[in-house]
């Protein structure tokens, strides 16, 4: 226990150290942090001063109970980071020197909570300012220290790369500044290397080619937001020198990966902004540069944060987001970031906020459906017509002369979700076969509150059949009445609308059935918010138990599955389900630290993001069983999209990367489909396979093929397949 608790806590700093030196660039890339903590030691004091900055807030935001998760994604550290190289680069290691970065590693600390707070009302980021503020704070009052030194690090500088790296780092760097590179791209790399304060070519190099590492959109966005500044400054016959020796060349690199990748959506849109707003972090750092030498205080990051926290709070304000979409779910990646958010809108695209289900119980029949023949007309088109039939397609019994002769006379109709009873009219009279009610056309109906402006109304009900009263509340599939021929109806059946006002006579409005089964000759389709059409038999998703038991993923339930590889080797893997602030719940693994978010609403099971290892058995469980019907049906198959960035790899990835923002031509896509059994009506055991793949057009260029047994309402085993290798799990709970 001691020693798991140790992993615990070693593992927690871990993550809090490296998380830091990736949200300087946005990112959470462990690999990736890993170059930019190897730059910032190529000046040693300059990484020690930033280290040690880091460790101290670290410590700090522990001691005084804030957020964990803060703390270990990095948010409460990289200020003090950049605080700690800002310094380190101008001043000489000394114990007056260390208590001084004590000091403003608390400072930098509560600046940042502070801050977050404030800018966390307007929906903004706080970025870089805790840094500025404390780093103005140290520079204004170290001159009056006299104990604490300025360094004379650069002014000798064969002899400080002598000392950093011997006489190999100096023949390093005599070779590179001989190869002629053209200015520009110089400056370039200096201006990435000047973002840790490591003003020399190799840090840039390193870094560039960890940014390049880390995201091929964050990588275009640098050279479009430097190159784009350039253009300005020469159009203007400023003279890049003005930018080349003062550094500040990264201001426009930042802005271009904050607001073309990262708090958007990468898209041509964001891309065109990037290219209006560069020029104009130019004006203002021109402006506020000639202010600031006045009192002596270096700009550092102030224009990119000034401009990317305006930007972002004026468009909050926006009534349309125009395709200049913003990122809500934030994968610190603008390739994960654009994929995500594509696959959400394909995936959801007809989704709705209240869920409506059809009114009854079995299979019945649309005898009229949208732009019907007969009655659904104009401002009443949208609408169903609900019969039930028999194998011969016939509506009722004997010779159907009487209204009991008809299958669905008298059959329940239940409430299509959950809201308040707002209108009942339960008095009218059933009509003889073949005659109807003009006079009170509607028959006896009910009409449900679900949410603002969406209203259900169910029409021409049995006579004194309802069983609710106007102000009940009422459940998703509770009884409310039954079908009947009152109203305008020679026949019994039910009327089924939407509307957005409470009224008997209101208009309809075109809304979708949430989840529903088609029979067509003894062959089943799901389909997810649709409309189902004239002529259809259809039903609700009926649950089937060992699928609704084995998919409950309620918090703290525990899995533990044995693992054998095609060459014998098993592993054991422990996942745990949690949920968190937000009411999102995930299954975790604790070995690979890996997270699959997922939802269950009764009718369908299935995942809506995964965080972590993609070669760890969670992440073939996400795919294999990404969206899973808890119900069987025998042969129904389903089909949905993956995200671009889940199993697509090598050289055909890169390249989407690259041309993401403006084309996306790979495809990842799942399929899911009941296996054949048994007992259909009271199953044991149930089986489904299912894949994933990525296609290149029609060419799928890989392929992943799942089985999945569910039995004693549980997962007992699944099967990974991908050509001639294959890994099989089961479980041993």
């Amino acid at each position: 226990m001691d020693y798991l608790r140790l992993k615990d806590k070693s593992g927690f700093y871990f993550d809090s150290i490296v998380n830091s030196y990736s949200q300087i660039f946005f990112s959470n890339n462990k690999g990736f942090a890993f170059i930019i903590i190897l730059s910032s030691f190529i000046d040693l004091p300059t990484g020690i001063s930033g280290l040690f900055c880091l460790l101290m807030t670290i410590f700090f935001a522990n001691w005084l109970g804030f957020s964990p998760d803060n703390i270990r994604n990095g948010l409460y550290g990289f200020n003090s980071l950049l605080v700690g190289f800002g310094l380190g680069i101008y001043y000489k290691i000394s114990w007056a020197y260390l208590i001084i970065l004590v000091l403003l590693s608390f400072l930098t600390l509560i600046f940042t909570v502070v801050l977050s707070a404030i800018f966390d009302k307007y929906k903004v980021p706080f970025l870089s300012l805790p840094f500025i503020f404390s780093t103005w704070i140290a520079i204004l009052s170290l001159r009056t220290y006299p104990s604490i030194e300025i360094n004379e690090r650069g002014v000798f500088l064969f002899n400080d790369l002598i000392n950093i790296g011997g006489y190999s780092l100096l023949m390093m760097y005599n070779e590179l500044i001989n190869l002629s590179i053209p200015f520009i791209i110089t400056v370039y790399f200096k201006s990435m290397g000047s973002i840790l304060f490591q003003y020399n070519i190799v840090s840039g190099i390193i870094i560039t080619a960890g940014v390049l590492y880390h995201s091929r959109i964050a990588f275009t966005l640098s050279l479009l937001g430097f190159f784009a500044g350039f253009i300005f400054y020469y159009i203007q016959g400023a003279g890049f020198s003005d930018l080349y020796y003062s550094y500040i060349g990264f201001n426009f690199i930042l802005t271009s990966i904050a607001l073309g990748g990262f708090f958007l959506i990468p898209s041509k849109k964001s891309y065109l902004l990037v290219l209006i707003v560069i020029p104009i972090t130019a004006v203002l750092m021109s402006a506020l540069g000639y202010v600031y030498n006045m009192i002596q205080l270096p700009l550092y990051s102030l224009p990119f944060n000034i401009i990317v926290i305006l930007t972002i709070l004026a468009l909050n304000y926006r009534l349309f987001p125009n395709k200049l979409d913003f990122v809500y779910n934030q994968q610190y990646s603008p390739e994960n970031n654009l994929y995500k958010f594509k696959n959400r809108i394909e995936r959801y695209k007809n989704d709705t906020y209240y869920h409506i289900s059809l009114p009854f119980f079995g299979y019945w029949k649309i005898s009229q459906g949208h732009n019907g023949n007969i009655t659904h007309r104009q401002d009443w088109r949208y609408a169903w017509d609900f019969i039930v039939t028999d194998e011969f397609e016939k509506p009722y019994k004997s010779n159907g002369a009487k209204t009991e002769d008809f299958f669905c006379y008298n059959l329940p109709v239940i409430s299509p979700a959950a809201g308040y009873v707002v209108d009942v009219l339960d008095d009218v009279d059933d009509n003889e076969i073949g005659k109807i009610n003009l006079k009170e056309n509607w028959g006896n109906t009910i009409i449900i509150k679900h949410g603002e402006y969406v209203y259900s109304k169910i029409s021409h009900l049995k006579k004194n059949s309802i069983t609710v009263k106007t102000g009940s509340y009422v459940k998703r599939g509770d009884m409310i009445g039954a079908c009947g021929n009152s109203g305008r109806s020679p026949e019994p059946h039910i009327h089924f609308q939407i509307q957005n006002t409470p009224y008997i006579d209101s208009k309809t409005i075109i809304y979708p059935i949430s989840y529903y089964i088609v029979k067509k000759e003894n062959v089943y389709s799901f389909h997810s918010f649709d409309y189902p059409l004239e002529g259809e038999t259809i039903s609700r998703v009926v649950s089937t138990s060992i699928l609704k038991e084995a998919f409950d993923f309620y918090p703290g339930r525990e899995f533990k599955f044995k693992s054998v590889r095609e060459n014998g080797r098993e592993e054991l893997h422990e996942w745990i389900v949690y949920v968190d602030i937000y009411n999102y719940t995930y299954l975790f693994c604790k070995k690979t630290r890996s997270y699959a978010y997922f939802v269950n609403n009764d009718t369908l099971h299935y995942f809506t993001d995964f965080v972590g290892d993609r070669n760890s058995l969670l992440y073939y469980f996400y795919l294999a069983a990404n969206k899973v019907l808890l119900g069987y049906y025998k042969d129904l198959e389903i089909k949905d999209m993956l995200p671009v960035s889940g199993i697509n790899k090598g050289l055909l990835k890169l390249i989407q990367d690259f041309a993401a923002p403006f084309k996306i031509f790979l495809n990842s896509e799942f399929g899911f489909k009941f296996q054949p059994m048994e007992n259909e009506a009271n199953p044991s055991e149930i089986r489904f396979s299912s894949y994933a793949n990525s296609k290149l057009g029609n060419i799928v260029k890989r392929k992943l093929d799942f089985v999945i047994t569910l039995n004693n309402n549980s997962i007992q085993n699944f099967s990974i397949t991908e050509n001639n290798k294959k890994i099989t799990a089961e479980c041993v709970n």
